[in-house]
């Protein structure tokens, strides 16, 4: 027996068991009569019958009937019950319950509705938590945490406090800045791309359509370290490949991360130093960890893809019991700050740096940390990804200490703590090198 952690947001439904991943679902549907076919199956296939699909029963949680529904009436609820029933029988064992992550901008009707949902789905559920909470109260991480989702139809900032116990405080949407925009504006980004190197338009067959938006995530993910990627798309009479540089993505995408920006900065009090903690989904966006974390104050942290499930799972003491079952807001943290923001002391100054397995004596002559290659003693992070500049900081030992002198734009970062000029640098240290970063290991030999 185990308790199976859900989130639930517009994009997907995600399900975390024993701290492993093991369902992913989209949150769509094709409605056909009375047949329902939801998450990969019609993921699969929106686009080849539009009419019939629909990815709102979610953020439009309802009662209400979906509006291309034909007898029998179909509503949001209906279709959420058939995806969330789909997941938990796909995942669930003999005498598992659930713990269940929702974002902070649900509302309580819509809760209320969901626990009808669940309850006639037969699932034995112990609860909802905030995703937001649930994800980042597991983080090494400020007592200030910012936590930024972009879902579907939305992006949700979500600003919690705490030491030992991580408060939600407040939550703020941008609800045109979702996934489902900046997709559309990528894929005929790429479409275009194709007609000036090939004549083919994927945006003329449904099929090559539907290909176009699948394949989008996996080249997002592709373009991590890369400035630019080869878009192929596959026909009967052969394949057609564009070639689409990473600033396109980014300039296409502008006004979006624009509005993400002055969310995340009107979120985040300058005098305050904070954690942002990125979901998965916002991670892949090309470039837009590296430009939040350019904003003063921050360091940036990449949750995983199954933070939230893991994370409610993982507290589920914390849930209950009730009834009706409420929504926690606050959960202890796994890693409390101890002082608040305080540095502590350093004990034993830092003699080496690990990086790949090897040992890089930390003297007088400065090691330079970077993407590029050069002279003298270096550390070359080529192909590590963006958010790393050629020459990213310095480790030297001066007067008896271990120091390092930051000269990036995105940061380098001691114990998760963004690095103002210089730092000291002892044993046990971790040293984070850009956003999402680089780790190099700090220990004291001899």
């Amino acid at each position: 027996m185990a308790v199976v952690g859900i989130e639930i947001i517009d994009a997907a439904l995600i399900a975390a068991r024993e701290g492993v991943r093991v369902a992913a679902s989209p949150g769509v549907a094709i409605v056909h009569g009375a047949e329902v076919v939801t998450g990969v199956a019609a993921a699969a296939a929106a686009r080849l019958t539009p009419g019939l699909a629909t990815d709102r029963f979610w953020s439009d949680l309802s009662a209400e009937s979906f509006a291309r529904s034909e007898e029998p009436q179909v509503s949001h609820a209906d279709l959420a019950h058939r995806h969330l029933a789909t997941v938990w029988r796909e995942v669930a064992q003999p005498g598992d319950s659930a713990a269940i992550a929702v974002p902070g901008t649900m509302r309580p009707r819509q809760l209320g509705l969901l626990v009808g949902i669940a309850r006639h789905a037969g699932i034995p559920f112990l609860g909802f938590v905030d995703s937001a909470v649930a994800a980042s109260a597991g983080l090494e991480a400020r007592a200030s945490v910012l936590h930024l989702d972009v879902q579907l139809y939305q992006a949700v900032l979500t600003e919690m406090q705490g030491a030992t116990v991580l408060r939600r405080r407040r939550v703020e949407a941008a609800p045109r800045a979702g996934l489902k925009s900046m997709y559309g504006a990528w894929a005929q980004l790429v479409a275009e791309a194709m007609v000036r190197r090939t004549r083919f338009d994927p945006m003329h067959q449904a099929a090559t359509e539907q290909q176009l938006h699948q394949r989008l995530p996996e080249w997002l993910a592709g373009l991590a370290g890369r400035d630019s990627l080869d878009a192929t798309i596959d026909t009967e009479g052969g394949g057609f490949t564009a070639t689409v540089r990473r600033e396109q993505f980014t300039l296409a995408a502008e006004a979006w991360y624009a509005q993400l920006a002055e969310l995340v900065h009107g979120g985040h009090r300058a005098d305050e130093p904070a954690t942002l903690a990125l979901s998965a989904r916002a991670a892949l966006l090309p470039d837009l960890a590296e430009r939040l974390g350019s904003l003063p104050g921050l360091e940036v942290v990449v949750l995983p893809e199954a933070a939230g499930p893991i994370g409610a799972a993982a507290r589920a003491e914390d849930l209950g019991p009730a009834d009706p079952p409420t929504l926690v807001t606050a959960l202890s943290r796994e890693h409390p700050v101890a002082g608040g923001e305080q540095r502590r002391k350093v004990a034993t100054p830092a003699t080496h740096a690990i990086f790949e397995g090897r040992a890089h004596a930390i003297a007088e002559e400065p090691i330079t940390v970077g993407a590029g290659s050069g002279e003298g003693r270096r550390i070359a992070l080529a192909g590590a990804g963006s958010g790393i500049s050629r020459t990213h900081c310095t480790i030297l030992r001066e007067r008896g200490r271990a120091l390092v002198r930051d000269h990036s734009r995105y940061g380098t970062f001691v114990n998760g703590e963004r690095v103002a000029g210089e730092a000291e640098l002892g044993a046990g240290d971790r040293l984070r090198v850009g956003t999402p970063g680089v780790v190099l290991e700090l220990v004291a030999v001899g």
